[in-house]
This record gives structure tokens, sequence and C-alpha cells, in this order.
């Protein structure tokens, strides 16, 4: 259950390997039932329960023993061994794990300033001869339908892996979410093309399922539930098999991504987009519209009758940071203004909060905070 293998130890050899296995494997169980109290997903659970792990056999000391020291040179651990981002999530494990399950804030660590990570979106171009290239392969229709689960569905490849027969609702075009992140239950919407992937594949090509897989929808050869691993191999051959050239960047998430992109630069409004992808707030819904230049750009054409080049997939230019004594007045800005320059780390959480606030009527401040850095945000 845990790994075993570790050659990075700076403490000397204070605990034999049976004590820091037997103390690991205690705090292991410990944070992952208060994780698993608090309803987070398989996913998460498996990486922050993996993260604790390893900092302890780092240390190799019991909790009681640790101090400050050891944060410090975890931190120069990590610095030598992963990028920034992995670093913040490795940080965020640990520190959760020192707060509630040894009590002890004082240890918290800084985590290092994460990286921004531009995520172009497929063309539609692309999930066209990706589509076809999983259709070519073997058990070609599940494939082609897992593809289609995941870009017109806009699901999260843990989706996939759990949806079931019972949660289709292909008369209508749509489907039940079961128990997707933060285990919620949603109803999704499907495109006739994506509805007929799926009949294809159930009715010519769903292996015999193994007892206790009988309403899984996406099996094995052998009757097994496909897991997330298997689903991410199969999209990683079909980009391969597909010869586009961004074949090596190709994952399941993209699709999800790609999706809810060419819904937004399509024309749907951002709630429409937030309600497809099931997210919590517009906020992060905000990150899927961020290519969406060629679509403001025909908006503005259409307004006044003018004619603007743009390069595809250009990114947007960053504007400069305003000084204190030209920060900007609230009335001259948009919900899209203030969700793109939270995505771009202009303004922090609580100014965004503030300033929708203020658009939506709820709130009357007079100017706009003075802007400040702000970290990525990861998949949601």
């Amino acid at each position: 259950m845990l790994n075993t293998h570790e050659s990075h130890v700076w403490v000397g050899e204070c605990m034999n390997k049976t004590s820091i296995d037997q103390i690991v494997s205690e705090q292991f169980e410990r944070f992952k039932q208060y994780l698993t109290a608090r309803r987070r997903s398989p996913g998460t659970i498996k990486v922050y329960t993996d993260h604790v792990a390893k900092f302890l056999r780092l240390c190799n000391k019991s909790p009681e023993q640790l101090g400050p020291e050891d944060g410090e040179k975890y931190l120069q651990h990590l610095a030598a061994h992963y990028s920034e981002n992995t670093q913040c999530v490795h940080v965020a494990a640990v520190n959760r794990y020192l707060e509630k399950i040894l009590k002890r804030p004082d240890l918290k660590m800084d985590a290092p300033r994460s990286v921004k990570v531009e995520r172009i979106p497929l063309t539609k171009d692309e999930v066209v001869a990706i589509r076809e290239a999983a259709a070519s392969m073997g058990f070609g229709r599940r494939n082609k339908a897992i593809i289609d689960m995941m870009y017109y569905g806009c699901l999260r490849v843990s989706e996939v892996a759990n949806l079931t027969l019972s949660c289709l609702d292909l008369e209508n075009n749509r489907l039940r979410v079961n128990a997707g992140k933060g285990k919620d239950y949603s109803i999704v919407n499907l495109t006739p093309k994506a509805v007929q992937s799926l009949k294809d594949y159930i009715d010519n090509e769903r292996t015999t399922p193994e007892e206790g897989s009988e309403d899984v929808l996406f099996l094995s050869r052998e009757g097994e539930a496909l897991c997330t691993a298997q689903l991410s191999k199969i999209v990683a051959e079909a980009a391969e098999l597909s010869g586009i050239k961004r074949r090596a960047e190709v994952h399941p998430h993209l699709f999800r991504h790609s999706g809810l992109s060419h819904m937004s630069e399509a024309g749907a409004s951002m709630e429409s987009v937030r309600r497809q992808a099931r997210h919590s707030s517009l906020a992060t819904t905000g990150r899927y519209v961020h290519h969406t230049e060629k679509a403001l750009r025909n908006d503005y054409e259409k307004a006044f009758g003018v004619k603007v080049s743009i390069e595809p997939n250009r990114p947007i230019p960053a504007q400069p940071t305003p000084r204190s004594s030209e920060q900007v007045a609230y009335a001259h800005l948009t919900h899209e203004d203030v969700l793109r320059a939270r995505l771009e780390g202009k303004i922090d959480t609580p100014t965004m909060e503030s300033v929708l606030a203020h658009l939506d009527g709820s709130a009357v401040p007079q100017i706009v905070p003075k802007v400040s850095k702000a970290p990525t945000l990861g998949y949601q």
C-alpha cells in the first residue's frame, strides 16, 4: 500500500526500518480516515496520503519529534526534485496533515509560488482526428464512446470510469454523473453524436461483465471495469495513432477543457458552461473561457462594423499592473474582465469576489483594491 523505496534521507538512522514502517502505516491510516470522513475523492486521498507517507519516511522520526528544521529540509528536498507546481501539492498535503492530524499548525510550511501553465485546447479538427483513430483501434466503438464522454459530456476521467448503464438517459440525450468531484450527482447533456457512440458500443461491443460489474458502462475484454489508468492509456494511444502534432500533450482532462472552451467559443453563456462543467463557482469556469478571443473579436466586429485580424491561439496580452494612483473604477468592468484578471494573477480572490459582488448589485465599493500576484488554479 505504501511506497517503501526512498533514497533521500537527511536524518541519521534514528529509527530502524520496522519502527518507521509502523509509524508511517499508522499515520497513513489516520490521515486517510480524516480525508475519507470529509468526502474527499479517491484520487485526492491517494495523492495526499502518499505525500505524507514520503514526508514521514524522509524525516525518519516519530511525529512527536518533528520540528521546524524538518520542514525546512523537506522543502529543500522538494526543490531539488520537483517543479514548483508539484511542490505546492506536496506542501499542501503535508500542511493539512500537520494541522489536522498532529495539531501542529506551527510546523506548516510556505509553499513556493506556483507557475501558471497555459493550456491550449484541442481544435475541433484534432478532436475529430483522435475520435477516428480511437474508432480504428481494437474495441474501437468503446474507445470512441470514451472519448465522446470526455469531450461532448465534458466529464472528468474518474467520472467516465464510474459511469453505469443505469445513469444513462439516452432518449433525452443526457446522463447522470454519479459521485463526481465532491461526490455530486448531476445531469449532463450529450450531443446526438455522443449518444449514437454509446448505443453502438452497448449494442455491439460491450463484453459480458464479471460478477459485480453488471451495471458498469465501460468494460475491459475480460468484463472488468476500466480504471482511470486504462482510460488514460486508451486516450494516449488514440492521440498517437491520430498523428496530430500535439499528440504527446493529449491527456483525458484536455478533452473536458476543450469541450468547455468550444462551448464558450460557440456563444454559450458562462452560466451554461458552468452548469455543464458542474463547477461550484463562475471563477473556476472562467479558466475555460480564456481562449475565446475569437468569439470576442467576432462580437466586436459585429458591433462596430470593422474587421480585426487575429492569429489563432495567440495568447491575450497581459495588461500592466495599475499603480495605486491609477486604480480603475468598478463601473468600467464586466464579469469577464474581473475573471480574466484573476486568472492572469492581476488580482487576488478577495478582490475578485468584492468586484463581482458590486457588479451583481450586492455591494458598492468605490475603487478596485490594489492588485497582487495570485497562484495558478489547478484542475477542476
